[in-house]
């Protein structure tokens, strides 16, 4: 990945994403293929290819969760884990991924000029992140009340104290890792694009639960209650947000036959996950292992704003919406117990073949065992690598026309501009991705 796809994203080179992941459609990682090569084109503009990845890699995880959560592939793929690695295992796409893909794919349909697609697909997006709640309800309503809802053994494993401490310093605040509010923050853009305003304002509630303090999340809540007429909840925010306080109500008034720019600004890329050998006892085997799991050892830097103006005049500031990476943490974290449980699995039954040939006098059969169990103790270290470290997004309102809008880095410097089509009551959707030397953009207009 570093060689195929990441090093040409950083200098804006072409991946060649056809050759490195469109034979690569079976196999246990291809639902991570076919993630990689749906972003790779979305990248480089070629939304069709972009669109058939990510329905081939929507179509299979749905195949996964439609098998028996005991089958005979399912049972052959554990059992191959326990005698070598989890690699073994098909890759399964955290929540976070899955909803990730539908919120590129809808990106895909509205640069395809299909807004109805797009509208179909926040919805499947919004699905999965429900269906995600759902399975994590246990787990919410623990962290509400720990004392009284935590299971015996269920605390984090004090003997990977160190693993758990450094997830927790990429997740930070993020308590679970199934709903990011850059999702559901353009979902509510699509669905006013859309004429839905209800819909709209649902996901606006939901993205300002998960980030209250974005600034634009909180002017367009307020902005759609006061068109919907939710004076309870409008009152709630004014209280809440004073500075948003003063949106205008869409539709009419001060906004009316303004024109709608919304920038959804994309920089770096996730955090690579790393192998950590980690000590742990044996209590089945009567000896102390060695279990090799998968950590983040690096915490991408901190989002960094950007300046937008049109024609000079300026718009405002990005601001973060979605942190990717602590995303990832947060479901490493919660996946770190399965894991263990494989890797002590894994590491007696080797422990036990190695005291097996040992008690049988077999040096070499003795030394090849072992020499088999250091070379196959792998973490897994599969994750979506080319999604972004940060998610940022820009909402503004402003005349109608053809200006030139430009992105602008803090510390000075043009990271985009280009002529943009701003159209009476439409909104116009800037996505740009910056990922070390080379800036990828697109732009969307409302039909």
């Amino acid at each position: 990945m570093e060689q195929t796809t990441l090093a040409p994203l950083r200098t804006g080179q072409d991946t060649g994403y056809r050759k490195t992941f469109g034979k690569r459609t079976n196999g246990t990682a291809r639902v991570l293929f076919a993630m990689e090569m749906g972003r790779a084109a979305q990248l480089e503009g070629d939304f069709e290819v972009s669109r058939a990845a990510f329905e081939a890699a929507i179509a299979a995880t749905r195949a996964q969760d439609d098998k028996a959560a005991i089958s005979a592939s399912g049972a052959a793929a554990q059992g191959a884990a326990v005698l070598v690695n989890d690699k073994a295992i098909p890759y399964r796409a955290p929540s976070y991924e899955r909803t990730l893909a539908h919120h590129y794919q809808a990106l895909n349909y509205l640069a395809l000029n299909d807004l109805v697609g797009a509208g179909v697909e926040v919805r499947r997006a919004n699905r999965e992140q429900e269906e995600a709640r759902q399975r994590h309800e246990r787990e919410i309503e623990k962290s509400k009340s720990p004392a009284e809802n935590a299971a015996p053994g269920e605390e984090a494993d004090p003997r990977l104290a160190g693993v758990y401490a450094g997830l927790d310093e990429l997740a930070g605040t993020v308590k679970f890792s199934f709903q990011n509010a850059a999702t559901f923050y353009v979902s509510s853009v699509i669905w006013e694009m859309l004429g839905e305003p209800n819909d709209a304002y649902i996901d606006l509630k939901k993205a300002l639960e998960i980030y209250p303090d974005n600034p634009y999340v909180q002017q367009d809540v307020l902005r759609l209650g006061r068109r919907l007429g939710m004076r309870e909840d409008v009152a709630d925010f004014e209280r809440r947000f004073p500075a948003a306080a003063k949106a205008p109500a869409a539709g009419n008034g001060a906004l009316k036959n303004k024109a709608r720019l919304v920038v959804v600004y994309e920089e770096g890329l996730a955090p690579k996950k790393s192998e950590m050998s980690v000590a742990y006892p044996l209590s089945s085997a009567d000896s102390l292992g060695v279990v090799s799991l998968p950590v983040y050892a690096e915490v991408p830097p901190p989002p960094m704003p950007a300046a937008v103006a049109a024609d000079g005049k300026p718009l405002g500031g990005t601001a973060p919406i979605c942190n990717v990476g602590a995303l990832a943490g947060r479901a490493l974290a919660e996946q770190m117990p399965g894991i263990l449980t494989r890797q002590v699995a894994r590491a007696v039954a080797k422990g036990v073949a190695a005291k097996a040939a040992h008690d049988q006098g077999e040096g070499l059969a003795e030394l090849a065992v072992a020499l088999y169990n250091i070379f196959s103790e792998q973490a897994d270290l599969r994750s979506w690598l080319t999604l972004p470290a940060h998610v940022q997004i820009l909402s503004a309102w402003t005349e109608p026309g053809k200006p030139c809008v430009a992105i602008s880095a803090p510390q000075g410097g043009t990271l985009w501009s280009g002529e943009v089509t701003l159209r009476p009551g439409r909104t116009t959707l800037l996505y740009v991705v910056r990922i070390d030397l080379a800036v990828y953009s697109h732009i969307m207009v409302q039909p």
